[in-house]
């Protein structure tokens, strides 16, 4: 048998070769180590663009001195303006937020400082009185009980009063209670009361308009028709709020002397 003879390559082939691996080096090195002509413009395209790119999922991110748009972030120590986040330190603005250290405005609060600008102690107050005083027909129009209410601040004071009347005299026809403010001179309608014999009651309210401060407020009553006198026992409520000191026609007249006394006479006499 024939024994197959390796031949080693011509030197024609290895000077091709090795020609053929200098072009091929000498171009990537060319390729690596030349500057492209459009480097400014690409440069200028980058940052042109770079405002308008956005991050649409982060999982970490220690500080972002500016975020156009962040859609989700785990973890923010700080951030200008966050759609969702699951925890934030400091935030601007929160649509959404798991935990909150502060809010500056809520839309549903457990606890709030104020109602409608005034502290919860400054809503409303509250004054009684229970007087007992006596009455006959030279009295006039005699001031037989009072009640005071301070008001921390404009609003409206409602005045209830109720009035039990003993021991009148056989003799007496007509008896009548009304509230007055005296700051003001508002007044309620005179209210009658039927006597049963020598004893009756009746009650009498109003609505005041009121400044911040101190406010007194009278029971009047006075004698309209026959002799002799009465005792009475007289029980006066006042209760303040600051919503609606602007009732209009709710709320008592400031000068209701004149039609006071026209209903006084018709009703009266």
């Amino acid at each position: 048998m024939f024994k197959r003879r390796f031949r080693l390559p011509s030197p024609a082939l290895v000077i091709s070769l090795i020609a053929l691996s200098l072009v091929l080096g000498g171009t990537a090195v060319a390729a690596g180590t030349a500057k492209h002509k459009d480097a400014k413009a690409d440069t200028k395209l980058v940052k042109k663009l770079a405002p308008s790119l956005s991050v649409k999922h982060a999982k970490t991110a220690n500080s972002a001195t500016t975020a156009a748009s962040a859609t989700h972030a785990t973890t923010a120590d700080s951030a200008t303006n966050a759609t969702h986040a699951t925890s934030a330190d400091s935030a601007t603005n929160a649509t959404s937020a798991t935990n909150a250290t502060n809010a500056t405005n809520a839309t549903n609060a457990t606890n709030a400082n104020t109602v409608g600008g005034f502290a919860p102690n400054g809503l409303t107050r509250v004054a009684y009185s229970s007087t007992s005083n006596s009455l006959n027909d030279t009295s006039g129009e005699k001031t037989v009980a009072t009640v005071t209410l301070t008001a921390p601040s404009a609003g409206f004071v409602l005045v209830q009063s109720d009035v039990d009347v003993e021991g009148a005299s056989n003799t007496l026809g007509e008896v009548a209670f009304r509230v007055r403010d005296p700051i003001s001179g508002g007044v309620s309608l005179f209210h009658d009361i039927a006597l049963l014999g020598t004893n009756g009651g009746t009650s009498t309210s109003a609505v005041f308009s009121v400044a911040a401060g101190a406010h007194t407020f009278d029971i009047n009553g006075k004698v309209f028709s026959g002799t002799g006198g009465l005792s009475t026992f007289i029980d006066t409520t006042a209760i303040f709020s600051p919503f609606g000191s602007t009732g209009g026609s709710t709320l008592m007249s400031k000068n209701p002397a004149g039609h006071a006394q026209a209903v006084q006479a018709a009703t009266h006499h």
